[in-house]
């Protein structure tokens, strides 16, 4: 990557990693609004190329998208929520099935706390999106201005 190709995407993961901070579950609602219109400018696109058919399902699908755009995250959410409860749940099932007998009390806490640690984040997304998403989307907006700083850092250095 050349100097001024590592100065965009530093001052890309910067501006997005703020977005993610300043904006939180908003920027949610402004990717379904982007998603939509783009979805619509498309079937009209479709509609001018005589392509009325596909015009038409496209038109149709972005007007779902931005009037019912939230309702179709949340359920993805609670799905997301319930797999990431499953799987930890089943983590747990296997390691006591198969673990060792002769592990030592330390052994043992250190094999359950990564699933136990996904069945809680699991529950936190299930229970509370808006506060879950809040704090992960602050999270990585962090990492990603962090990301950015340092690219930066690196692209005026060489």
């Amino acid at each position: 990557m050349n100097k001024n190709e590592g100065i965009v995407s530093s001052i890309i993961y910067i501006a997005l990693g703020l977005m993610l901070i300043i904006m939180k579950g908003s920027v949610i609602s402004l990717a379904i609004t982007i998603l939509g219109v783009a979805v619509l400018i498309s079937a009209i696109m479709d509609l001018v190329n005589k392509l009325t058919n596909i015009g038409i399902v496209k038109a149709v699908i972005g007007v779902c998208i931005l009037a019912f755009g939230w309702m179709f995250i949340d359920l993805a959410l609670y799905i997301l929520a319930a797999s990431i409860i499953v799987m930890g749940l089943l983590k747990i099932s296997n390691i006591h099935k198969f673990s060792p007998v002769n592990l030592t009390a330390k052994d043992k806490v250190m094999l359950y706390m990564k699933p136990v640690v996904t069945v809680i984040a699991g529950a936190c997304l299930f229970f509370n999106q808006g506060g879950t998403i809040s704090w992960i989307f602050f999270v990585t907006g962090a990492l990603l201005v962090i990301e950015g700083v340092m690219e930066l850092v690196d692209s005026f250095g060489n």
